[in-house]
């Protein structure tokens, strides 16, 4: 694995220009399709994207595009939703679309990411997020980098016409604070 720092990353607000910069694609593609937590259709268009945009800017959430600092080369989004100020916790969301990136640790890079937005910008107190049971490259990745499983719900999630089992990974601020270090 190549000697990554979270400082190889930087993020920028997720806007259309996205769209035809991989997004759709990734979305689109087979390994995707199988495994991210999407809703229907589960295969995308353009303009579907477009309103998914256009939605997005109705609620609190944060979404981002994360390029390589040293190229400039789009590799997937972050999404932090379901933010709640009162309670301190947000769900979180994350797509490493652009294979040639994958099993890198790209994907642990992403999670602090997550994680110094959550903790150090919104002060959030916990981040949560769904796993399909099956996707255990996902799985593997969120408990490598410190998130625990909290719950396993089977059948909790329908696609492609049949439910499947999720398990949901968390983490605290201040389990955070210990992990962060690895990082720096």
């Amino acid at each position: 694995m190549l000697k990554l720092n979270h400082k190889d990353l930087l993020l920028e607000k997720i806007s259309s220009k996205h769209i035809d910069e991989g997004w759709l694609e990734w979305l689109n593609s087979a390994s995707n399709k199988r495994e991210t937590l999407n809703r229907p259709p589960h295969k995308y268009n353009r303009k579907q994207l477009f309103k998914y945009l256009k939605d997005l800017k109705k609620t609190k959430d944060l979404m981002f595009a994360v390029r390589l600092k040293k190229n400039n080369v789009y590799i997937g989004n972050l999404r932090i939703s379901n933010i709640d100020n009162y309670n301190k916790s947000c769900g979180y969301g994350r797509l490493l679309g652009n294979t040639k990136y994958r099993a890198k640790g790209y994907g642990l890079l992403f999670l602090y990411k997550i994680c110094e937005i959550a903790f150090e910008k919104l002060k959030m107190n916990k981040i949560f997020s769904p796993c399909y049971a099956d996707n255990y490259r996902s799985l593997a990745n969120n408990l490598k980098f410190g998130m625990r499983i909290s719950g396993y719900f089977k059948n909790h999630f329908r696609k492609n016409n049949r439910f499947k089992d999720v398990y949901y990974l968390e983490l605290t601020k201040e389990e955070f604070k210990k992990i962060k270090p690895k990082f720096n």
